[in-house]
């Protein structure tokens, strides 16, 4: 690890330590007397909140055992090093090292793998190597991971290291253990427990100061972003086009003939010559006769341009002869695989790569879709550390073209780059898009909780490919309920990705009811980008994703929330409950301690612990806001809003922010952190209610956009206009829709 990257995490943990040092002490340790190696850890009444039975080691996986007290092939080192988190040393000649848990027969554990093993978004009765996934239903190659879990007994544990390893979480037939091992002969892992009593949210925060956390991108990441899967297959040009260029720019013309809100195309390989259209760095002039006016028409068009990327030198491809000449391939794990990975640990590789790749930038390219290095293309060791190295290699060059996000990250990077296949240190480098859903109802579902788990692993931006991947041209398409079913759910992720493909394009092979979803899911999620931005400027600092399970906000007694895993929380706001049901049957609870207001037509409201059962079109879907919320939406960045009518000033795109206030007299205080990029400075909206006297208060800070403050309240809402200077208003004897 670099010096400046191993201080910067020593002076955070110190700095954790400061912050904590006052308060009384939380948890204790209490070491086994006949095992040294095998402690609980205990909360101030005295009770077992975390058992770490054994610390292991051996020569292989398979053969680790627990560490004895007189071992002279092992030493193991522990102890707080905040008042909530233990640190754990284990150093061994043997090769492998690892530890054991014992947990809690109802207890649960999440993370480790974005893919949901069992159809569930929690482990049980899981084992699998810390890699890439491949050959899965559902999903395929929801390869991102992290070498860290979280107990619903209130503990987590992370293991800082690149190296391969292994886990295993057993049910309660099989003893109800948590192991897991690594490939080294050194690990550091942690204990992370709660600053506060039930505070899960906690765990993700501090496992995020101990690892990398997400920059923040180009509020051009959000979307809504548009692919097509082979921009090259001749069969799928539609009437009139004649080329891949010409097909780019029809999807740019037709989403503005239509009004559909978007922020960036993406071109899929093939785009270059050679096998796989990938690897000569060009792009085939067949294809794409001038490519340099395409992108700067596109970026006319308020548009970026991204390309897809991948570490894979295919044999006979520039990228494959310069490398293979020097030894800088990686030996493939399976013969069957075309192409090979480059070492991007050698630094004469490493800079040859970057040289040759940031050509795209220079044409314009502002970020990548990051695809392979799960598929053979190296051994299987090589995974965690190579795709790393990669992330790293492409955001540099990026932000050299573009510029990175700032330190304190209140300036954005200039660009955004996503990837299937990442681990947790990849996290400062790159976005998510995850894996390859089946284009289905099952896929849809796979999807949901892969971005639960996905944030669960504190990776706070992602998006799924919006109607499926597995597409075949003639069969496999998304049908029309499907695929709106998806928009409505992408209108709710952080990232609204939309695949195009041969005989399933929105425009082209869809109804206009298909078009006019895409239109008002693509508009609600334009409009939420205020929202969405400020949650991912929160995480630069707090780790926490805006895709969130149940229990991260609900009441830790409600047992209906710890295996929900249909319906999710959009940041502390929103209570998101996608239709996975072809007749449009939704089954949605509502977690205890607050109260829910339908979102989209505002007027019925649930309570927490109730359930109910809705059946919608495709042309809505079941979201509900929490009484109390506070929510900036508006439209402030103009992107491809260019058509306006010429004789219709009123047509004319102006920026404007609303804050959407929905108060109650059940939640006393409230408040929102709106990040503006303007001004570049974090804003706190702040809401309290006074129910003796009926009175509302929102106060603000200083803001770049015009816009209004709009109250929700029974009898219509009431809006204000908002002052740039900031402001306070407050209402009087008025009735909440909430009380």
């Amino acid at each position: 690890m670099p010096i400046l990257a191993l201080f910067t995490r020593l002076l955070a943990a110190v700095s954790v330590a400061a912050a904590l040092v006052a308060q009384p002490a939380l948890y204790a340790l209490q070491i086994d007397s006949e095992s040294p190696y095998s402690f609980t850890i205990t909360d101030d009444k005295n009770q077992s909140v975390v058992s770490n039975i054994g610390i292991l080691a051996g020569s292989n996986n398979d053969s680790m055992s627990a560490v004895s007290r007189d071992s002279d092939e092992t030493s193991v080192h522990f102890g707080f090093i905040t008042p909530t988190i233990v640190r754990v040393n284990i150093t061994s000649s043997l090769g492998f090292t690892g530890a054991q848990f014992s947990t809690a027969e109802d207890a649960l554990h999440y993370g480790v793998w974005a893919h949901p093993f069992n159809e569930s978004i929690a482990n049980s009765n899981v084992s699998f190597d810390l890699k890439g996934m491949q050959g899965n239903d559902g999903i395929n190659y929801a390869s991102v991971r992290s070498p860290f879990f979280v107990s619903s007994a209130g503990y987590a544990v992370y293991t800082d290291t690149e190296a391969m390893g292994s886990y295993s979480f057993s049910s309660v037939s099989h003893n109800n253990e948590v192991q897991f091992g690594f490939n080294a002969t050194e690990i550091v892992y942690y204990i992370l427990l709660p600053e506060f009593k039930g505070d899960l949210k906690s765990l993700l925060t501090q496992y995020g100061r101990l690892s990398d956390r997400s920059p923040l991108w180009s509020p051009k990441a959000y979307g809504p972003m548009f692919w097509h899967n082979d921009f090259q297959r001749k069969s799928g040009f539609p009437n009139g086009v004649n080329n891949s260029q010409e097909f780019v720019e029809d999807v740019v013309n037709k989403l503005a003939q239509h009004r559909i809100r978007a922020s960036a195309v993406m071109v899929d390989r093939p785009y270059g010559t050679g096998t796989e259209g990938w690897g000569n760095f060009d792009f085939d002039k067949e294809y794409w006769p001038d490519i340099r006016a395409l992108v700067e028409r596109v970026a006319q068009k308020g548009l970026d341009f991204q390309v897809w990327v991948a570490n894979r030198a295919v044999p006979g491809s520039q990228l494959y002869n310069h490398s293979e000449s020097r030894g800088w391939l990686l030996e493939p794990a399976s013969e069957e695989q075309l192409g090979q990975a480059l070492n991007l640990s050698n630094t004469e590789a490493y800079e040859y790569f970057g040289a040759e790749i940031d050509w795209l930038p220079n044409l314009g390219v502002k970020g990548y879709k990051i695809d392979r290095g799960d598929e053979d293309e190296m051994p299987v060791w090589e995974q965690n550390t190579q795709s790393y190295l990669f992330h790293k290699l492409l955001y540099e060059g990026q932000a050299k073209q573009w510029g990175a996000a700032s330190a304190d990250n209140r300036r954005p990077a200039g660009f955004y780059n996503f990837a299937r296949n990442a681990n947790d240190r990849s996290r400062k480098y790159t976005g998510v898009w995850g894996g390859d859903p089946a284009s289905s109802i099952d896929g849809l579902l796979q999807s949901i909780r892969n971005g639960i788990r996905s944030g669960l692993l504190g990776f706070p931006i992602w998006g799924s490919d919006c109607g499926g991947y597995t597409r075949k041209v003639g069969r496999n398409q998304p049908t029309e309920k499907l695929w709106a079913r998806w928009m409505w759910f992408s209108a709710f992720s952080p990232v609204y990705e939309v695949m195009l493909y041969e005989g399933s394009i929105p425009w082209h092979d869809y109804s206009d009811d298909l078009v006019s979803v895409l239109r008002d899911t693509a508009q609600l999620h334009h409009e939420l980008i205020p929202f969405i931005q400020s949650y991912m400027y929160q995480a630069t600092m707090n780790s926490l994703p805006l895709i969130r399970a149940l229990f991260l906000e609900a009441s830790q007694d409600d047992d209906s929330v710890w295996e929900a895993d249909e319906s999710y929380f959009f940041g502390e706001e929103f209570l998101v409950a996608p239709i996975t049901r072809d007749d449009g049957e939704k089954g949605v609870y509502f977690p205890k301690g607050r109260r829910y207001l339908e979102y989209l037509n505002k007027q019925d409201v649930y309570d927490g612990g109730s359930s109910q059962t809705f059946n919608m079109g495709i042309n809505a879907v079941p979201v509900f806001v929490r009484e109390g919320s506070i929510i900036p939406r508006g439209d402030i960045y103009r992107n491809n809003r260019q058509w306006e009518d010429e004789t219709n000033k009123d047509d004319e795109w102006r920026p404007w922010l609303n804050i959407e206030a929905y108060p109650s007299y059940g939640v006393k205080s409230s408040k929102f952190i709106y990040f503006d990029e303007a001004y570049g400075r974090a804003v706190e909206i702040k809401m309290e209610t006074n129910n003796s006297g009926k009175t509302i208060c929102v106060s603000y800070g200083r803001m770049s956009a015009p816009g209004k403050l709009v109250f929700y309240l029974k009898g219509g809402p009431k809006g204000f206009d908002l002052s740039r200077r900031g402001g306070n208003k407050c209402l009087r004897n008025v009735e909440t829709l909430f009380d």
